[in-house]
């Protein structure tokens, strides 16, 4: 009978420096050949070397044996405990509590329940010590809430209301911090994102030319005016600014230089553009920047490759850059050294350990580079491997509608789950999938659902494929007071981007299907807002249309979320639909709402955010 892998169990009250304590002791015994190490750590983690085990690693084995799929989700459960504390501190106004908890953990002051964060709640609560206590502690006054972090920084829901002395302590701290003005963007600011929406080179050197200043500007992640500039190609810009003293060679928090961002495209295009890339890295390196494993890589220097180590070239992203850069003597020349063709690359700040797997050869993919795809899936490469945000090599060939493509990663193993396929618009799968005619690959999922129903409805909604919408809809069974209808119901509205016709027609397509099986009235359990609520601030060109439909369905107009404390009309109001404010008012909604806070009228709000012409209307 084979030996059970060792396990740990995580004490009441969980103590992240303990847990810290523990990795760095099971790194010193697995490096002293500790049977019990040896034991766990060949359980947990079955690539792991004496050589190369290091101490994430050592992290990655502790979760895994404390019953985590991480150490990010092991830290995220034990924070979550002691921010649990925090937050009923902060609710029940105990100064004293939440004082000695961040003396202790100052790490837990930004981490929430959900979204919603201490700092919010006691602006809520109108508590100005501990709004004061917070922000002592680093709370930010800036960050707001999914779905609306537009509308409710700490900052602006103080600001909105009237709370002038919360107002005051905040618009501190985001000085401190480095915010520029104490109510919102400048106007500076404003033009300058203006014409990067606009996409011309010309007109953004035009508003640096008028205001030099804001060549100044660096967001919190440390990447400088350049460092965005070289990201998106954009060689005029760089000229501009490297004319005027910028540094070639800055890192960025996460140790990239400008010519790293033009190496991997970030700033720009979703597709890599190399004639754009090859471009810009001669502005620079003509400007003195110096090669970094990324750049060499794409831009096809074995000469600088050769001198590294492979300790020094793994995990650095070299292999996705060879393929970006269209590198494929140096990208088989990396392989044959013995790097991962996976190539996992670390996410985010170096301290949470996330990961990414599959760049290279989903890259091959994204820009139809058979040969190099065929190369990497030779050596090995996972066609189904978790690409950070972006699914797998073989999801994205199924977008592309590459049949060649397709052919191949399939022939190495390559599959889409029903969601992917629902994302993809493959009606053929998807009703494969539902028929039982193909193996699915299902893993139940807390966001998307559990069967391949559910799966497939939140991929095609999310798609606007009103074909897989109706035959997935055939095999859901929710009740119509199920609250995950109302999420299902927000998949076809738009995002962050306008639709076009085709997109609109699609929307509501798929919308009506949906809102057939469960009606107008569901709410958002978090803040309660309606999906009339969802239409207005998410309107990109097709709100009127959907907010018509959710009336005819009989939503009503008289429901307050629990954030701006308003109805449909006052969002509209908010957030200036003026063709919105006239569908409300021409169907009943109330133009006063004496019952409502005084800031959050429809009135208080047209006011406040400068909409004259709907002020007129009201």
């Amino acid at each position: 009978m084979s030996q059970k892998p060792p396990t740990r169990a995580l004490r009441e009250n969980p103590d992240i420096d303990q847990l810290k304590r523990q990795a760095k002791e099971l790194l010193e015994a697995y490096r002293a050949s500790s049977p019990e190490a040896l034991a766990e750590v060949t359980a947990y983690h079955r690539t792991a070397t004496p050589d190369s085990f290091a101490l994430h690693d050592a992290q990655f084995v502790l979760a895994r044996s404390h019953g985590f799929e991480s150490w990010p989700k092991l830290k995220a459960a034990v924070d979550g405990v002691t921010a649990a504390r925090l937050h009923e501190a902060v609710e029940d106004g105990d100064l004293r509590t939440a004082r000695e908890l961040l003396m202790r953990r100052p790490e837990i002051v930004d981490l929430g329940r959900g979204e919603m964060r201490a700092v919010h709640m006691a602006v809520l609560k109108r508590d100005l010590e501990m709004t004061r206590l917070l922000l002592g502690f680093g709370a930010d006054p800036d960050g707001g809430i999914w779905p609306k972090r537009d509308a409710t920084s700490p900052y602006i829901l103080a600001r909105e209301r009237g709370y002038d002395e919360i107002t005051g302590v905040l618009r501190a701290a985001r000085e401190k911090r480095g915010a520029r003005g104490s109510d919102g963007p400048t106007e500076a600011v404003r033009k300058c994102q203006q014409a990067f929406e606009s996409g011309s080179e010309e007109a953004i050197v035009a508003v640096f030319d008028q205001h030099p200043e804001l060549a100044e500007m660096c967001p919190a992640d440390g990447r400088t005016m350049l460092h965005q500039a070289a990201g998106m190609g954009a060689l005029q810009w760089m000229k501009w600014l490297l004319d005027r003293g910028a540094d070639v060679n800055r890192n960025s928090h996460q140790g990239w230089t400008p010519l790293d961002y033009a190496a991997t495209g970030h700033g720009g295009d979703w597709v890599f553009d190399n004639q754009k890339f090859e471009r810009a890295a001669a502005l620079l390196l003509k400007h003195g920047a110096q090669l970094s494993p990324i750049s060499a890589a794409a831009l096809g220097r074995w000469d600088y490759l050769e001198q590294r180590s492979r300790q020094d070239l793994e995990g650095k992203g070299v292999l996705e850059a060879a393929v970006k850069g269209n590198q494929f003597e140096v990208l088989r020349r990396l392989l044959d050294l013995g790097l991962d063709p996976d190539e996992r690359t670390q996410v985010g700040h170096i301290a949470e350990q996330n990961w990414s797997a599959g760049g290279p050869l989903f890259q091959a993919v994204v820009l139809n580079r058979i040969e190099m795809a065929r190369l990497l899936l030779d050596r090995a490469a996972d066609p189904n491997a978790n690409v950070w945000t972006s699914g797998s090599p073989t999801y994205r060939a199924f977008v592309g509608r590459n049949p060649e493509m397709i052919a191949l990663l399939q022939q190495y193993g390559g599959w889409i789950d029903p969601g992917s396929a629902g994302y993809a618009r493959q009606t053929v799968i998807a009703r494969k999938m539902l028929a039982g005619e193909i193996d699915p690959h299902l893993e139940p999922n807390d966001f998307s659902g559990h069967t391949v129903a559910e799966q497939l409805l939140w991929g095609g909604a999310s798609a606007l494929c009103a074909d897989i919408v109706r035959m997935a809809l055939e095999q859901v069974d929710w009740p119509t007071d199920d609250p995950r209808w109302f999420w299902m119901l927000w998949r076809p509205v738009p995002g962050h981007h306008d639709y076009d016709a085709q997109q609109q027609v699609e929307s509501c397509e798929c919308f009506k299907l949906i809102l057939a099986r469960c009606g107008p009235h569901h709410r958002a359990t978090d803040h309660g807002q309606t999906m009339l609520h969802e239409t207005v601030s998410r309107d990109h060109g097709v709100g009127v249309q959907l907010a018509t439909i959710l009336l005819d369905a009989g939503a009503r107009l008289d429901v307050r979320d629990e954030l701006l404390k308003s109805t449909p009309l006052g969002w509209a109001c908010r957030w200036g639909r003026v063709e919105m404010v006239k569908l409300f008012l021409a169907r009943g909604a109330d133009p006063v709402e004496a019952d409502a806070e005084p800031w959050a009228t429809p009135r208080a709000w047209a006011e406040k955010m400068h909409r004259p012409e709907i002020v007129a209307l009201l």
